[in-house]
């Protein structure tokens, strides 16, 4: 790979978070709140599980495609701004689609809409560390990058909360999108690029000794985990732990997962660049995630919900403190980085898909939320036994 040595000024990685923060809310504010309120309206009660599974299986279906196709676009172009402008106004399109919709159709095309719209400017920052930042400052704003992600979560779950479900929340979310785009597009100046070669190392890439293979299911079982907790958050909290106001707590909890994510992600960056270590942190973070959900399985009270929160919160942040400087490590070379972070991107969609698919029989047919969240447990666990084999991470 070309190897990157100039380091980046904190400016730049304000404003790169502040992107991300941007992109992630535009995702996360539906899903957490918009999304099952609007399912609840429109099938109600006895549909809303089955219209937000459909909803969001098909929304992350799209996403699925869209990743690697921006990411291969992006390498095929000199420069990475248009996939970043082409796609969050593509995704600013969704999200007013979705706050029009009164039926099934519109709700799923406009989920549809944000979802392969926001995937540009994701596949185009996640590529920017890459092409920007050294290996020694990889831990540091890649943590940026996930930690933004999870702000990005309660910032669009408050501004559903503080504008109000429905439309307004939908508005408020699209403003706020290309809003927090706006500083990293005016400060960044991307050098020139040649467009990429065509053909991929798909035989280095998907071998099943490859390092990308392990890096890419780990960070696919860790995602599941964290979607499997997120996509019947809000009906958990009504419907098993019998809360009332299920938005304001789906809030206070997101606002504790975020508060110890943050500081177990930015702090774990720092010290995995410092001690130069990637492997314990997604070992601990594997372990904290399986305690968290095993919680929320076997104790459905409020008190327990917020510990296993801190939980997963820190569980989540120490894993994203690395994720993107194990997968940029392990990448086959730079010619085609944005396509191979698409590909790598695509471990983080997918659960999005499979999420609903799994969760809906098991809540509503094969043992509840219990069964739910002890399964969510075990595949944090089995991303820990993948962990041996990334031989070439420290």
């Amino acid at each position: 790979m070309t190897v990157t040595t100039a380091p980046v000024r904190r400016t730049w990685m304000v404003a790169y978070a502040l992107a991300m923060i941007g992109v992630a809310a535009g995702w996360f504010g539906p899903i957490q709140i918009l999304l099952p309120e609007q399912a609840a309206r429109l099938a109600g009660e006895g549909g809303k599980e089955s219209l937000l599974a459909l909803v969001t299986a098909v929304g992350a279906a799209a996403s699925l495609v869209a990743n690697p196709l921006w990411g291969a676009l992006s390498d095929r172009m000199r420069s990475r701004r248009p996939i970043f402008l082409i796609g969050t106004g593509l995704g600013v399109a969704g999200l007013l689609v979705l706050a029009l919709a009164d039926a099934r159709g519109p709700m799923i095309a406009g989920w549809v809409l944000v979802q392969v719209g926001l995937n540009g400017p994701l596949a185009a920052l996640a590529a920017m560390i890459g092409d920007r930042v050294p290996e020694r400052q990889r831990g540091t704003v890649g943590a940026l990058f996930g930690v933004a992600q999870i702000i990005g979560v309660v910032l669009g779950t408050a501004l559903a909360v503080a504008a109000g479900q429905g439309a307004p929340g939908y508005l408020a979310v699209a403003v706020a999108v290309p809003a927090l785009a706006a500083a990293l597009l005016l400060i960044s100046r991307e050098p020139v690029r040649l467009p990429e070669r065509d053909r991929i190392r798909w035989a280095v890439v998907l071998r099943p000794g490859g390092q990308f293979a392990w890096a890419w299911l780990i960070r696919f079982l860790l995602n599941l985990v964290n979607a499997l907790v997120l996509v019947y958050l809000f009906y958990y909290l009504s419907d098993r732990v019998g809360v009332t106001g299920a938005a304001t707590w789906v809030l206070v909890l997101t606002v504790v997962n975020v508060l110890f994510a943050g500081i177990a992600g930015f702090a774990g960056g720092v010290l995995s660049d410092r001690w130069e270590r990637r492997k314990i942190f997604v070992g601990v973070a594997a372990v904290i995630l399986a305690a968290g959900t095993a919680l929320l399985a076997l104790f459905p009270v409020v008190a327990v919900a917020i510990v296993a929160s801190v939980l997963v919160g820190v569980g989540w942040g120490a894993y994203v403190a690395v994720d993107m400087a194990v997968i940029t490590h392990v990448l086959p070379d730079a010619e085609t980085r944005a396509t191979m972070l698409g590909v790598a991107n695509i471990a983080g969609t997918l659960p999005q898909l499979l999420a609903p698919v799994i969760a809906a029989p098991i809540v509503t047919r094969l043992g509840g939320y219990p069964v739910l969240y002890l399964v969510a447990a075990a595949i944090a666990l089995l991303a820990l036994a993948c962990l041996p084999r990334l031989k070439a991470l420290s």
